[in-house]
């Protein structure tokens, strides 16, 4: 694949957050050179806009490296993670400073699209500001949460590249695309359904205190998808996915 093409593709895990609106959690990118690279791994961004609900968890590292899951692929002090795969850098981070107001305009228009829907139905769309882009949505019980549930998207964009090369790409990958978030979905919704049976089975247990989680629940708190389904590694394993895809992304 040609460098210059490839390093326009990125996918995005993307939250409609109850107190911050559409954010950015999660965006792996491609870089091909030592120079790019430097400029994805950020060692700082601000975080006073993110809550749990929509901040980027990263793992126990020490914890972690003492169990020998992670290694090198999270650098706590860069907050970020990066994977070398061939001759390419796969980096996942949550403020990107090369995209961030690209990021923004496209999440602003995934959750504010009419015809956005959360059950896993694609929605394409293409223009000069934002290039082009496939989101699938989904959303996750939660009584912690406004309306009881929390609404997610993965999403994957070719930015600054002309339309016709952007239809070419699609077309071609499309079914590989759906097809592999349509799998990271249905890994996230069934840790969740099993967090939940856990849950009910803890409540109708009589020597288990009670709890009122699975009741109505006045109480709206921010809670992060990692412990949605209660997997601390959930970030990282993100971040492997989403660099299967991006090197498996090729032009006709």
């Amino acid at each position: 694949m040609s460098a210059s093409i490839e390093s326009h593709f990125f996918i995005t895990l993307a939250h409609f957050c109850d107190i911050h609106g559409p954010r950015v959690i999660q965006v792996p990118q491609v870089a091909r050179s030592a120079e790019s690279l430097e400029q994805l791994l950020l060692r700082d961004y601000p975080t006073d806009a993110y809550c749990d609900s929509c901040r980027f968890q990263f793992p126990n590292v020490d914890k972690q490296k003492e169990k020998q899951h992670i290694a090198q692929d999270v650098d706590i002090k860069l907050r970020s993670m990066e994977s070398h795969i061939d001759s390419a850098h796969y980096v996942s981070t949550q403020y990107s400073a090369t995209r961030y107001l690209l990021l923004s305009s496209i999440i602003k228009k995934v959750f504010s699209e009419e015809t956005m829907v959360y059950d896993e139905s694609p929605l394409l769309f293409y223009d000069e500001e934002r290039g082009f882009n496939v989101a699938v949505g989904f959303k996750l019980q939660d009584n912690y949460s406004r309306g009881n549930e929390r609404r997610y998207c993965f999403i994957f964009s070719i930015s600054d590249v002309n339309e016709v090369l952007c239809m070419n790409v699609v077309q071609r990958h499309l079914e590989f695309l759906l097809s592999s978030f349509g799998r990271m979905i249905t890994f996230v919704k069934t840790q969740r359904s099993e967090v939940l049976l856990q849950l009910q089975q803890d409540q109708q247990n009589p020597f288990m205190p009670t709890s009122s989680y699975l009741r109505s629940n006045t109480m709206k708190l921010p809670r992060s998808l990692s412990r949605l389904v209660q997997d601390e590694q959930f970030f990282v394993k993100l971040h492997k996915w989403n660099a299967y895809i991006l090197r498996n992304i090729d032009l006709p």
